[in-house]
Formats: structure tokens, sequence, C-alpha cells
């Protein structure tokens, strides 16, 4: 008689176990299925433009830092289907190099646009794959000073790219991304400011500034 009261104990205890492993899963199901997704992140990007043939070890060193920088941002997206989501993305990259006293550049480049998402639910849910499209606005900034010359260029465009990131729930309302995107682009036209006056540049295509970067970011996203 113990020995079947102990079996009949074993038996409730794992279909209880069963039972609540499979309503864990669906919340968790739930929670992969949720509509809204607002997120920051932030990381190293870097630029991709034609630095030329190198000059000195010197000049190499200083498009080296200008080329590599910080990236960060923020998006929302809404899910209206499980695989299929639309948004909105921010994003602004930033480096700053020098060559001695006699020049430095200070380079802005912010992209402000729309994304589509496909979201692809692994075997786990806790986990997804989210890849984007994304078709913007991107204004572009440099503070120059060349010995004891000052000027602001400042220039905009259209600009597109893809992202491709791994997201982990650690719960229903709380996920960490790992991003990699790439962004293209490039100026043709911008101004060039002084103290004393502004003028307009039209740049041709071997002169045009390359908007075009890398970058590979953490972030924290809230669902709903």
């Amino acid at each position: 008689m113990k020995n079947i009261t102990i079996i009949l104990l074993l038996l409730t205890c794992l279909t209880s176990m069963r039972l609540h492993a499979q309503e864990t899963a669906k919340t968790e199901l739930s929670a992969a299925d949720s509509r809204w997704k607002f997120g920051v992140n932030g990381g190293y990007g870097k630029r991709v433009f034609r630095s030329g043939r190198k000059i000195s070890a010197e000049r190499d060193r200083y498009i080296k830092d200008l080329k590599s920088g910080i990236s960060y941002g923020g998006d929302v997206a809404y899910f209206p289907w499980k695989k299929v989501g639309f948004g909105m993305k921010y994003d602004r990259y930033q480096s700053k190099a020098s060559q001695g006293n006699e020049l430095t550049e200070d380079v802005t480049i912010q992209f402000l646009g729309g994304q589509i998402i496909h979201r692809a639910i692994s075997k786990n849910p806790r986990n997804a794959i989210l890849t984007s499209l994304l078709l913007g606005y991107q204004p572009y900034r440099n503070h120059t000073r060349a010995d004891d010359n000052q000027f602001t260029f400042n220039g905009k465009t259209m600009g597109w790219g893809v992202s491709v990131g791994f997201e982990h729930r650690f719960s229903q309302k709380f996920a960490l991304n790992l991003t990699g995107a790439a962004m293209m682009g490039a100026v043709y036209r911008m101004q060039r400011k002084t103290e004393f006056n502004t003028e307009t540049l039209h740049l041709s295509k071997d002169d045009s500034v390359d908007l075009s970067r890398f970058s590979f970011s953490v972030g924290f996203s809230f669902i709903k």
C-alpha cells in the first residue's frame, strides 16, 4: 500500500510538472508574439569610405581615428503579424580625429527613418532573430579646424541599410539585443560655413562624402 501511494504521488508530481512546463512555454511564446517593442542601443561604428594612398604613419592613424567611432540610438516597432512588423529607427554615429595642431575633424552622421522587420522565433521561444530593411533621412555635419581656420560642413541625403539582430527575452517585458547593421548613403551637395560666410558646394561622384558604415551594438528592449 505504501509503495502504491508513493507511485501515485510521483505520477501526480510528474503530471503537474509537465502541465507547468507547457503553461510556461505558452506564456513565453505569447511574450515572443508581443506586438510593441521599444529599444535603445549603443556600440561601435566604423565608416568604410576610401582613404586613398597612405602618405605617412601619422596620416594613417588620423584616417583610422576618423573612421572609427561610437554608434547609438533607439527604435520603436509594431508587429501586426507574428513574423512581420514596422517601425521607426534613430541612429547617431560620432567620431573625432586630430593630426597634431594642423587638422581636427569632429563628425556626426544621423539616421532617422522607417524599418520593415522580419522576426524569426527559434525553438526556444525566448530567442528570436530580427532582420530589418531601413530607409530614411541622413543629416551629416563636420566641424573642421585647419590651422587657425574653422569650418562647419553640413549636408543631408537619403540613406538605406540593413540590420540583423539576436534577441533574448528575460521576461515578457524585457529583452537583450545584439545587433549588426550596415548603412549606406552619400552627400553630393553641402554647405560650408565659416565665421564670415556660407558657401554651397556641389560635389562630383569622386568628391562626394561617403556615409557608408557598419555598427555592432548591444541594446535593451521593452516589450508590450
